[in-house]
């Protein structure tokens, strides 16, 4: 058995111990490329520096909960998965679809999917896996009402530059007349964190006749310490079955 195999196993035993038997299920173990890309060649191509999600770096993407956010999220892991990455979703929200994930192409048998029971377990369990080294793409989708611990935030960024795990946090902005970085939640230190800052705003429904085949969105560069930020891309995301990025 390797050395990342065994830290992959002695990661999940160690979850399993102290969270429960059905908090994880176990991957495969990461690449070695510096960035995953995000499956939208649109928005890859505006990441200077990168090209994608940064490995040992940390990226926030926000907008409001109905934005897209989630299934960006999930075609980057599929993405990541092609490189023969671990992915692991901590989902505190326990409202992830696996149907919806497997649409996106994710690989639910190569998948660690982590249901903490709040803020704290969630990052505790991250810092897990990066000192691990046992995840090569890691999803934090927090809940909207319950803002993660600065402190523990901060504590990640040790680990997470030693490892080679992409570290992609979902934040959903608060309502407050409208979805905007005004209403951002307060006390979070991902924005002085995050090497790689996206906001995702949705822009139209994308119809053919009566029916709705998709939508179409934007994505603003908002920080990126790699390159050039205040970039945009728009992409799209249609729905026929399996869930494309980049159609038209």
């Amino acid at each position: 058995m390797s050395n990342k195999r065994k830290r992959l196993e002695a990661a999940v035993a160690a979850i399993r111990q102290r969270w429960g038997q059905g908090a994880v299920r176990r991957g495969l173990p990461p690449s070695a490329t510096t960035a995953i890309p995000t499956g939208f060649a649109a928005l890859d191509a505006v990441l200077d520096g990168c090209g994608g999600i940064p490995r040992a770096r940390l990226t926030e993407l926000l907008g409001a909960p109905t934005s897209g956010m989630t299934t960006i999220a999930l075609k980057v892991m599929a993405q990541a998965q092609h490189l023969g990455d671990t992915a692991a979703y901590l989902d505190l929200t326990h409202t992830f679809d696996p149907d919806y994930a497997a649409r996106c192409e994710v690989n639910l048998n190569r998948l660690l999917l982590v249901r903490p029971h709040h803020g704290v377990e969630a990052l505790a369990i991250t810092d897990q896996l990066l000192r691990q080294r046992s995840a090569g793409f890691i999803v934090v989708e927090p809940l909207l009402d319950q803002p993660l611990p600065p402190a523990a935030l901060s504590q990640l960024s040790g680990p997470l530059a030693q490892s080679a795990a992409a570290l992609l946090f979902l934040t959903p902005l608060r309502w407050g007349g409208a979805w905007s970085t005004a209403n951002y939640p307060p006390g979070l230190p991902l924005p002085q964190l995050a090497s790689l800052r996206l906001e995702l705003k949705k822009e139209r429904w994308l119809e053919r006749g009566r029916d709705v085949r998709g939508y179409e969105a934007k994505v603003l560069v908002l920080k990126n310490k790699l390159g050039r930020a205040g970039q945009q891309a728009t992409i799209a995301i249609t729905f026929n079955g399996t869930v494309r990025g980049d159609a038209t």
